[in-house]
């Protein structure tokens, strides 16, 4: 999706700007992770829902637009340190350069920063929707953690994990965004559905790019999640059909707290040949289609036809 270059530098200089502690260690880690870049789709889509309702950006909309990758960055830097990850976006992590201790301070810092700019540019109706938000991004942290190795896992434990990890924050985006623009009741509603909608598909990607995508582009290691014992919708999808060699020999492998190469070439072949990446991104993509349909309560326009392609770019993407 286009987003306006004076869209992006502004969200970019608003990241800036309200990272302003007196701890200047605190601010060198904020700014590292800040500075490896993504796709800043989180405060993308509050602006977007906001200029849609009504027309332009007020200087209001960026600091919560902002607050939103806050949060966002604050869950990443948490989990890197959980999954003792090693690198992101294609660089060593912020644990490994700075440790775990600091990294985990520096993403309370941030949680509390976003909540400190709702309290001045939001109001009760948002701190509410992003305080539920919050509380179900640990809840799917925690599940995914008790879920590490387990072979019997099920879709309605594997989607509520989604939902945590990535979904709920990208519904609260459009929900705030929303709000931002004056939308009623049921247009907040909508908007938090096709938030969760696209949310889903995006993790659904970032799962079938754990199998299929390279090293380079992803900026991580690929088959990264298999490596830590976790089960994701490529594998889940087919796990009925295997063998019980085959899911003998899954089993194994996901329990291994170090995987062969081979071993895990297998367990990709195995998925590939059992349709594991064609059914994951038929999944994903009914997901942006129920999306879609969330946009029927909304103006038709230019905002409209960004929101419809964003939703869209999400099966497409490559990283």
């Amino acid at each position: 999706m286009m987003v306006e270059k004076a869209v992006m530098e502004r969200i970019e200089s608003e990241l800036s700007r309200y990272m302003d502690s007196e701890v200047e260690f605190l601010l060198k880690i904020g700014n590292y992770i800040l500075s490896s870049g993504g796709k800043r789709l989180r405060p993308v889509l509050v602006l977007t829902f906001s200029r849609l309702l009504k027309g332009e950006n007020e200087d209001r909309d960026y600091p919560i637009a902002v607050a939103m990758e806050y949060l966002h960055t604050a869950s990443l830097l948490h989990d890197d340190v959980v999954d003792g990850a090693e690198t992101r976006r294609g660089r060593p992590s912020a644990n490994r350069v700075f440790g775990n201790d600091t990294v985990v301070l520096t993403g309370d810092y941030m949680y509390a920063n976003a909540l400190y700019l709702f309290s001045i540019y939001g109001d009760i109706d948002m701190i509410k929707n992003v305080s539920d938000s919050v509380k179900k991004m640990s809840e799917g942290q925690l599940l995914e953690l008790k879920k590490i190795g387990d072979i019997d896992m099920t879709f309605d434990e594997y989607f509520k994990i989604l939902e945590g990890k990535t979904a709920v924050l990208f519904g609260s985006c459009c929900y705030v965004g929303a709000a931002l623009g004056g939308g009623t009741q049921e247009q907040k509603d909508s908007a938090y559905r096709y938030g969760l909608n696209i949310g889903l598909a995006f993790q659904l990607i970032d799962d079938y790019l754990d199998y299929t995508g390279s090293e380079e582009k992803l900026g991580k290691p690929v088959c990264n999640d298999l490596r830590e014992g976790k089960i994701t919708y490529p594998l889940l999808s087919v796990m009925d059909m295997l063998s019980e060699e085959e899911k003998e020999f899954v089993k194994k492998v996901i329990r291994d707290i170090n995987p062969s190469k081979e071993d895990i070439e297998k367990v990709k072949q195995i998925v590939h040949e059992k349709g594991g990446m064609i059914k994951t991104i038929e999944k994903a993509r009914q997901l942006v289609d129920n999306a879609i349909c969330e946009l029927e309560n909304f103006p038709e326009g230019e905002y409209l036809k960004k929101l419809e392609e964003l939703a869209k770019f999400i099966v497409e993407r490559e990283f």
